[in-house]
């Protein structure tokens, strides 16, 4: 059999997923490789294989599992792409609040959004800030280090957190000084001049969701056990784990996860993390069944039947705009939740916010 035959292409994606995905030792694999060759015996060229690879990517069962063919990873991490921005507010008194999107980028462009975070911390900390609001709301993944190097002035020096393979072998990622390694020197990124706070956090939220994810919540893991945070919104979505990219003859790549992600505390995810205080996330079917049944009583009775309160929640164009108000107002839900438990108990102790 040729090397760079179907069969031989699917027979070394199959083999690089038995070799290293997190759950290889709870899998079928005689099942699931009959099953996976099932799909792709009549391939007659490499491209044909692509959707027995993606089954077998989704049998793994990790709920983080990728398939790129040849090209379209690399868009992703090109230097042309725009870097996310970071938006940041000082809220009353000493709350800096920062929210960090997800990002996907390697090199130049790794490094600025890295320092575009510090700079945003920096520049709040201008304000003598105490307490901190952490918003990953719509952190759905990315590259992990520019992030873990961009917020590490919150995090704090040593140990952030672990890698845990399926054979229970912890590997750590830290912060110090302005480097963020994962590994000890395994794979390091630094920043020239980084910023350290001028107080020491009194108190911090970090804001998740269910669209927290991936990256996401590797940058929500690390502050888990530290001292006065407080997690505050919806579960995340589950794909806490590291993964693991390779790349094909054809140029095409698998991502699955080969480890789990564990606090500093070394507690095991894999999992959704959990709030300390939860937020109601309204559900956007049962919000357009209401979107279109305003309309329809719009149609039917005319607008001044409606109550203005309902034509101000409701009367929205389409789905996407109904989602996106929805996102907007769950947000400042859980942004008012984390000030009040920030403030609460402040006064008493002689420590409410100047």
């Amino acid at each position: 059999m040729s090397c760079n035959s179907p069969q031989s292409y699917l027979n070394k994606a199959v083999d690089v997923m038995m070799e290293n995905s997190i759950n290889k030792n709870s899998i079928d694999w005689v099942k699931f490789k009959s099953d996976v060759f099932k799909r792709g015996k009549d391939a007659k060229n490499i491209q044909e294989t692509y959707p027995a690879i993606r089954f077998a990517l989704k049998q793994l069962g990790d709920h983080h599992s990728r398939f790129w063919e040849p090209g379209e990873l690399g868009r992703l991490l090109s230097e042309d792409q725009p870097v996310p921005e970071i938006k940041s507010e000082w809220i009353i008194g000493n709350i800096g609040y920062i929210q960090i999107p997800g990002f996907m980028g390697i090199d130049s462009r790794a490094q600025k959004f890295a320092q575009q975070i510090q700079d945003k911390i920096k520049e709040l900390d201008k304000n003598n800030i105490q307490f901190w609001i952490v918003d990953l709301t719509n952190n759905n993944g990315g590259t992990i280090m520019p992030m873990l190097l961009g917020i590490g002035p919150l995090l704090g020096e040593g140990v952030a957190g672990f890698l845990v393979n399926s054979e229970n072998i912890y590997s750590k990622w830290a912060y110090s000084n302005g480097i963020a390694v994962h590994d000890d020197s395994t794979y390091q990124m630094k920043l020239a001049n980084p910023y350290r706070l001028r107080n020491e956090i009194k108190k911090l939220a970090v804001i998740i969701s269910r669209k927290t994810g991936s990256g996401g919540e590797a940058l929500a893991v690390p502050f888990k056990g530290t001292k006065n945070s407080c997690f505050i919104g919806q579960p995340t979505s589950g794909a806490s784990s590291g993964t693991l990219v390779y790349e094909l003859s054809d140029g095409a790549v698998i991502l699955f996860a080969n480890s789990n992600f564990a606090d500093r505390n070394k507690n095991i995810y894999g999992i959704p993390i959990q709030p300390d205080i939860t937020v109601p996330f309204m559900d956007e079917k049962k919000s357009m069944d209401k979107v279109n049944t305003y309309n329809g009583a719009d149609n039917h009775y005319g607008n001044s039947q409606l109550p203005d309160v309902t034509k101000k929640t409701f009367r929205v164009n389409s789905f996407a705009d109904r989602t996106k108000e929805i996102n907007e107002a769950f947000l400042c839900r859980a942004k008012k939740t984390a000030v009040e438990w920030i403030y609460k108990g402040e006064k008493k102790q002689g420590l409410e916010p100047k």
